[in-house]
């Protein structure tokens, strides 16, 4: 019974990770602006997420605002982590993207190391170093002048991870006062107040398929999908989901490539590899 359990587990973990890994494609089917498609995201996942955290907190945990500071700033981080990752899209492919994207968690260690005195270790070392190397993988055949639209959206991606670093460090710090479903219920929120001037000010145009797109981005993307990962950790540990989750860039990349005929080159995969490794050796180091 308990290996079917963790079975169980492993396959609701490896679930959510194929949708978000499929997030990419939705983003660009819908060709909305950044902005906006985080904003409808958010608008259709925020209602089912505040009543599955209402369902496990109740009413007196969830609106509790004490502390409430850095889950602010970790909604404004998750916002701009979103728009500056999705806007990469329409400037190199989603392989490059999603990697540079993943260097978040390592610039959450390092936040973490210079912020909150964390100690700096052996393991730690090895994974920054994997994550440059990655890095370095991914921007050394794009700095021709040839490439400067693909340099461009590099950028814009590196961003999008700083600002995937930030929300972890602000999250780290949140969790000493609140839980886990309740960050993510105020993060959606947050998100959902902070990119809405984009949808009232930017001009875009909406038909029956983006609708339905927006809303299966919403639903399942995020709220189904966060909905497994938290329900996988009544079944296997948070060190081995953590792991786990770095297969969503490795489905990102090959459903870019199967479905958007987007081309994966060695230097990508090397990168992928590289980062994926260094954020699997960041989490490994939390349990030792």
């Amino acid at each position: 019974m308990e290996s079917k359990k963790i079975k169980f587990g492993f396959l609701e973990m490896l679930t959510s990770t194929f949708i978000w890994g499929s997030v990419p494609v939705f983003a660009i089917w819908c060709a909305l602006p950044s902005a906006v498609f985080v904003f409808f995201r958010v608008l259709f996942a925020t209602p089912f997420v505040f009543a599955y955290a209402y369902k496990k907190l109740g009413a007196k945990e969830l609106f509790s605002f004490d502390n409430f500071f850095f889950v602010a700033a970790s909604g404004i981080a998750l916002s701009l982590n979103w728009i500056f990752l999705f806007l990469s899209f329409y400037y190199t492919s989603v392989a490059n993207a999603i990697v540079l994207y993943y260097l978040g968690p390592i610039f959450t260690v390092v936040l973490a190391v210079i912020f909150l005195k964390e100690p700096f270790n052996k393991f730690l070392f090895v994974s920054v170093l994997l994550s440059i190397l990655g890095m370095l993988a991914i921007f050394l055949p794009s700095t021709s002048a040839s490439q400067h639209t693909n340099f461009l959206g590099l950028l814009i991606a590196l961003l999008s991870g700083i600002f995937y670093g930030l929300l972890g460090l602000f999250s780290k710090i949140s969790m000493k006062y609140h839980s886990s479903i309740k960050l993510t219920a105020y993060q959606i929120l947050i998100a959902l107040i902070f990119t809405a001037p984009f949808a009232l000010l930017v001009r875009f145009s909406l038909n029956a398929k983006v609708i339905v797109l927006l809303i299966i981005t919403g639903v399942v993307h995020t709220f189904f999908a966060l909905y497994l990962w938290y329900d996988s950790l009544n079944y296997i540990k948070v060190s081995t989901a953590s792991v786990l989750a770095y297969a969503d860039p490795a489905f990102a990349v090959i459903l870019s490539a199967i479905i958007l005929k987007q081309h994966v080159t060695l230097f990508q995969i090397i990168g992928l590899l590289f980062i994926t490794l260094s954020g699997a050796t960041a989490f490994l180091n939390e349990e030792k």
